[in-house]
């Protein structure tokens, strides 16, 4: 299987679905991460990403779009076109349409857009850690176990230190609590959730 996973600023993925990537990585299947932007300190950043990647087992692109320029658009259709004729996903994940953060949003919009005539499923991820408050819930419907991967997601968050430095140690464990609440609902240890846009059988 071909996964492709959208996410605006480095970081994203990880928080959003590091567990649910590395769980497809370790299974065997591939899976393209994909930065839209980094809005600072780029060189650190990039950096943090491909290790994050690597522990993930995924492969990277980083677009390097301007951060002013990261707007819903025929412009970023296109480009998102381009990644998905080129890797041919079964699967693409990306983030909330009710996130609350315009870069976010911009990417989602996009997403779907690229992915609206194609034949793969579409999944949200929940990006609330850190994040703003939307007036919309997230409504996810599809657990993905990740108890055996949560280790490896959370490596991955580590492996951005600008932002440990950022938002500090609270910062692993709300995203390790979210896991483990969610876990609790489908009675695993961890879990991660996500919103269906669409869900095509691949068997």
């Amino acid at each position: 299987m071909k996964v492709l996973a959208f996410g605006a600023h480095p970081d994203d993925l990880e928080i959003g679905m590091g567990g649910t990537i590395a769980r497809y990585t370790t299974r065997g299947h591939e899976v393209l991460m994909v930065v839209a932007t980094v809005p600072n300190r780029r060189e650190e950043r990039v950096q943090e990403a491909e290790e994050a990647a690597s522990i993930l087992g995924a492969d990277l692109v980083v677009m390097d779009v301007v951060p002013d320029e990261l707007v819903f658009s025929r412009q970023l259709v296109r480009r998102f076109d381009q990644i998905y004729s080129g890797f041919g996903p079964d699967v693409v994940y990306t983030h909330s349409n009710n996130d609350s953060h315009q870069d976010h949003a911009a990417v989602t919009n996009a997403v779907i857009a690229t992915t609206r005539k194609n034949d793969c499923s579409v999944y949200m991820y929940e990006q609330t850690i850190p994040g703003g408050i939307a007036p919309n819930p997230f409504r996810g419907q599809y657990y993905v176990d990740v108890s055996d991967t949560i280790m490896l997601k959370l490596d991955a968050i580590m492996a951005h230190r600008t932002q440990l430095d950022t938002y500090g140690p609270w910062w692993l464990e709300g995203v390790k609590g979210r896991a483990m609440y969610y876990g609790f609902k489908i009675n695993v240890k961890y879990a991660e959730i996500f919103e269906v846009i669409k869900d095509i059988a691949l068997w």
